[in-house]
């Protein structure tokens, strides 16, 4: 997948098959539309490849750098997996925000790209004032409106998941994601308690991504393409009161060495308990022992 940001290739891009939208958390739905452009391209013989943006034009709005449902980064991975020919990532700005539709589909969409057919979402909107429409575009391309994945009749929404993962639901947000939702991370030095306790984790802090509600989960740690069962709490651990923002600490069920500022990859499965404030320290590790207990029990079934 060759990745173009904020440039285009109209050697690459030229007849091709285009998807535009933000694609924000790559949910069933969004993948839905993806192998349909995947089919297309194939079909005739023809490269396909997304125009998205960054940032998304909502979290531009709302200026939240905790909006998206998965990184950059994360994004790009996942992409790749699906054998995109091509990906384009505009770079949304004052510039952009401004530009009149029509401009934006002669100026970019006709000469800089010039796809074959372009494929939308039913509601996608672009330009000043969201005046593009799908109309608009078919004013100018063969353009398709997406047959998009719904589950039990309802349409699946990224604002829907984000919810979701907020609200600690993480097994439903999962279920419309169509994967484990994940953040990536380079491990960073904590006040080691968990190490006074018996515990040892690794440290994350969930940055350019949303965050998920305070608690405990059970988890997998991915490090070189391998994985490793544990157990995280995203908070502040206020049984100790040593933290000023909220931090995902994983303990591994076994052991690895040299973590420390190695990145990683941590895949949530099942929201376990609330974060709470223990009275005692043994209270706490008797605790611990009961979520661990908990956790390997759900990874087991997974």
């Amino acid at each position: 997948m060759k990745i173009l940001r904020n440039k285009f290739n109209l050697k690459l891009t030229k007849n091709s098959i285009l998807v535009i939208g933000n694609f924000d958390g790559l949910h069933k739905g969004h993948i839905s539309i993806l192998n349909e452009a995947k089919k297309l391209g194939k079909k005739s013989n023809l490269k396909f490849g997304l125009l998205t943006f960054d940032p998304n034009p909502k979290e531009f709005f709302s200026k939240d750098k905790y909006f998206k449902i998965i990184s950059n980064t994360e994004k790009e991975n996942l992409l790749s997996k699906y054998k995109l020919d091509f990906l384009i990532i505009l770079k949304f700005n004052n510039s952009l925000r401004n530009k009149n539709a029509d401009i934006f589909v002669k100026e970019i969409l006709k000469r800089k790209i010039s796809p074959s057919k372009i494929i939308i979402g039913k509601e996608f909107k672009f330009g000043k004032n969201r005046t593009g429409t799908p109309n608009l575009l078919k004013s100018y391309f063969n353009t398709k409106i997406a047959n998009q994945k719904k589950i039990s009749g309802v349409k699946i929404s990224s604002s829907q998941i984000r919810k979701l993962i907020q609200a600690g639901k993480i097994t439903k947000a999962n279920r419309l994601l169509g994967r484990s939702w994940s953040v990536i991370g380079n491990v960073n030095s904590g006040n080691k308690i968990g190490r006074k306790l018996g515990y040892r984790t690794a440290n994350l802090f969930v940055n350019n991504c949303i965050q998920p509600s305070r608690g405990v989960y059970a988890t997998k740690l991915y490090l070189n393409n391998r994985s490793y069962n544990g157990i995280s709490n995203f908070g502040i651990a206020p049984t100790f009161k040593l933290k000023k923002r909220e931090v995902l600490e994983t303990h591994l069920f076994s052991p690895v060495k040299n973590l420390y500022k190695k990145k990683v990859k941590i895949e949530f499965f099942k929201f376990i308990r609330k974060e709470k404030k223990f009275k005692t320290k043994k209270n706490l590790t008797d605790q611990i022992k009961k979520d661990i207990t908990t956790a390997k029990k759900i990874l087991n079934n997974v």
